[in-house]
């Protein structure tokens, strides 16, 4: 974007909008591309993010849980913070010898509501049936459930306090998400494990939703204890 397309969005003067790009561009955080007289974010910006996360006690509290689950299950793991009712940040991930789709990075977002950590989303969210129904009708799945089949996933996984996905999200893959939530019940964070279906059979999904409960349980024990703003 160009100063002026920066200015417009972010409702300033053209002056002091030029200002902010020139002193981010020289710490870094922006860069600038003469041939086009336009302004981009830049790699930099990760430290800010890193530091973030960092600071907030967040990575330190989850990382050596999620490995555990990965080591033990032999899944991958994905933290991912919940952004109102359509959508998903990817925080942080391990398992590196496995992901759900080639463009697992972490700062992306997802839309919601889909696969097991959408279940979880729409189960421990705030949204009305209408609203879920226009959700669902624009994300894609590998195999959408109907609407009233989401419903009953949703159903089942308030009771059970985590959803299963056998590959109808992604073929092949089976996802395990359970809810991270405050002390007054409000969702602020998904785990999500996947892996492989045919090594997580009906049998495997036991062990793997309670260690994954355990994981969100001392999560959730911390979370006033963090800064997740």
């Amino acid at each position: 974007m160009n100063a002026s397309e920066v200015a417009r969005a972010a409702g300033l003067h053209r002056g002091t909008a030029y200002n902010i790009l020139r002193t981010l561009q020289a710490e870094g955080f922006v860069g600038y591309d003469e041939a086009t007289r336009s302004y981009s974010v830049s790699l930099h910006i990760l430290e800010i993010a890193y530091g973030v996360l960092r600071r907030s006690g967040l990575m330190d509290l989850a990382r050596p849980l999620m490995h555990a689950v990965s080591d033990a299950h032999g899944v991958s793991v994905y933290l991912s913070k919940v952004l109102g009712p359509s959508s998903l940040l990817l925080l942080d991930w391990v398992g590196a010898a496995f992901r759900t789709d080639l463009y697992v990075t972490v700062g992306r977002q997802y839309a919601g509501p889909a696969g097991a950590s959408g279940v979880i989303m729409a189960a421990f969210g705030n949204s009305s049936e209408p609203e879920l129904e226009a959700l669902l009708s624009q994300v894609e799945w590998y195999e959408k459930p109907s609407f009233s089949d989401f419903l009953a996933r949703v159903k089942v996984a308030r009771k059970a306090g985590f959803a299963v996905d056998r590959g109808t999200m992604f073929q092949g893959i089976t996802q395990v998400s359970v809810p991270v939530l405050s002390p007054s019940w409000e969702l602020l964070l998904t785990i999500t494990a996947a892996g492989h279906s045919h090594d997580l059979d009906g049998d495997a999904d036991g062990p793997l939703s309670r260690a994954m409960q355990s994981a969100a349980a001392r999560l959730s024990e911390s979370v006033r204890l963090l800064r997740l703003g």
